[in-house]
């Protein structure tokens, strides 16, 4: 067990990474499909093809990257050194997507696009998944683990925040749009790309010890890493919370996505598009120190459904509004959004360094990069639907940039913006009761793991224990522990 104690100073340095992960996230989530549609050039269909098959190539480079990062060896440990390596590549993958290509070939343009795009997941991998293993190697306290991603979210919120504020003011600053993305999407790679190298002074890891292995073949390696990927699903509290995971973030991305076109096409308000946004996260952000103490209180799953009930209620209210809604009423609506978000957003995360104690009674390893690794792809894929899902959807409700809207098309995208995010969310609400894992099960569960470490005998475990263990890991107990590693 680490015997680092956490300060105030080391928390605030793991969670600036996520500045990046959240902020990039967001830009991309919210900008990146109008750029390429009307500065690009690209159909939205095209657009959202490039993203989907983007996440494709993270079905490769996720569960490899997590697989590498649990078997690093180096000085600064398995994570951290990617955080070093990662600082040059963030800066030059992001600032590239938002750079105009002069062509008339849409071939040329596409393939562009799909090349930059493949290069800024390839880099967001590498260091995003030895990112997300932290928490659990840095501390094995429910609470403390609560408030290093309670702190990481305030950061990721951050990102967003700035996300929301700061690239349209770049842009318009410009009278030529082109330039304004290329001048904005390189000023947001610098402010990407240098706070890793405070996190990767500040933080630190569990002196785990890398098993050495022996030769194998290229095809053998890359077979173990897909099992050892693909057997996370054995972990029922991890199914369960990747359900949870997707219903909120892809109803977070389509709203992302949409929103600027559902406010300037359909409300005729765009110009308070940065306001309204703004209103979104710093209410999010604000809520964050609440839902950190409600975790800690009643669990994860009871204040996810608390907030994603909270957030149907805002996106209900700001798909039912007309034009001459007054503005101050999609403000109110928008911070109602915000407090909604806040956990939606945070749960998942939070969830995940739980989830892997239940991964260590199954297998008695700690795989953080192997969930970390199948975490991100499934953000990235999240991201890759909602987006895909929204280009087809413009396109199959006549959307084209530069005319006048007829109003089915209006009307469409209104319907995009409100329908979709609430059944996911919905099936999210729902899936939630399913999960288990709160904080006297996992201090049973935490309790049980130490025993059986120092060789305790299965015989010996309570009742109670028992039926918690395998409740939530969906294994009966006379599994575990002995699974082996795949």
């Amino acid at each position: 067990m680490n015997q680092k104690k956490l300060s105030n100073k080391s928390i605030i340095a793991f969670a600036i990474g996520d500045f990046y992960g959240g902020g990039a996230f967001f830009v991309i989530g919210a900008l990146f499909l109008i750029f390429l549609t009307d500065v690009g050039g690209l159909t939205p269909t095209r657009a959202g093809l490039i993203i989907l098959i983007g996440k494709l190539w993270d079905a490769v480079t996720d569960p490899t990257m997590g697989y590498i990062s649990d078997h690093t060896k180096s000085k600064y440990g398995r994570r951290r050194v990617y955080f070093l390596y990662g600082i040059i590549p963030i800066i030059i993958s992001f600032a590239l997507l938002w750079v105009k290509i002069q062509t008339d070939l849409a071939l040329v343009r596409f393939a562009y696009y799909l090349l930059t795009y493949l290069i800024f997941n390839s880099v967001f991998t590498m260091v995003m998944i030895p990112y997300n293993s932290l928490p659990a190697e840095m501390t094995d306290d429910y609470r403390e683990r609560s408030k290093l991603v309670g702190t990481r979210l305030l950061f990721s919120q951050i990102g967003v925040l700035a996300g929301a504020l700061l690239p349209l003011t770049i842009i318009k600053l410009f009278e030529n749009e082109a330039i304004g993305f290329m001048v904005m999407g390189s000023i947001f790679g610098v402010l990407y790309g240098l706070p890793w190298f405070f996190v990767f002074k500040k933080t630190w890891e569990k002196n785990s010890q890398v098993k050495a292995r022996q030769s194998l073949t290229l095809k053998t390696e890359l077979s173990l890493i897909l099992k050892q990927f693909f057997s996370t699903m054995k972990n029922k509290s991890f199914r369960i919370h990747t359900v949870m995971f997707i219903c909120a973030y892809v109803s977070l991305d389509i709203f992302n996505a949409l929103l600027l076109f559902y406010l300037r096409d359909y409300l005729g308000k765009d110009a308070y598009y940065q306001v309204i946004l703004g209103v979104v996260v710093l209410l999010n952000m604000v809520t964050l120190f609440f839902v950190t103490k409600e975790c800690s209180r009643i669990g994860n799953a009871r204040t996810y459904r608390r907030h994603v009930l909270i957030w149907m209620i805002g996106v209900l209210l700001i798909g039912l509004a007309v034009p001459k809604t007054p503005i101050i009423i999609l403000f109110i609506i928008a911070g109602v959004i915000g407090i909604g978000l806040s956990g939606g957003v945070m749960i998942p995360y939070n969830m995940l360094a739980f989830v892997i104690d239940v991964d260590e009674l199954i297998s008695t390893e700690r795989r953080e990069g192997t969930y970390a690794g199948m975490m991100t792809f499934i953000r990235k894929i999240a991201q890759a639907i909602a987006l895909f899902l929204v280009g087809v959807g413009l396109d199959l409700v006549g959307y084209k940039s530069g005319i006048v809207l007829a109003d089915a098309t209006v009307n469409g995208i209104r319907l995009l913006f409100m329908v979709i995010p609430i059944v996911l969310l919905i099936a999210g609400f729902i899936t939630s009761y399913q999960f288990k894992l709160n904080p006297a099960n996992h201090q049973k569960l935490i309790k049980e793991i130490d025993r059986l470490k120092v060789g305790g005998s299965k015989e010996e475990v309570d009742c109670l224990t028992k039926e918690i263990c395998e409740e939530i890991s969906g294994v009966n107990y006379n599994q575990l522990w002995e699974v082996k590693q795949l």
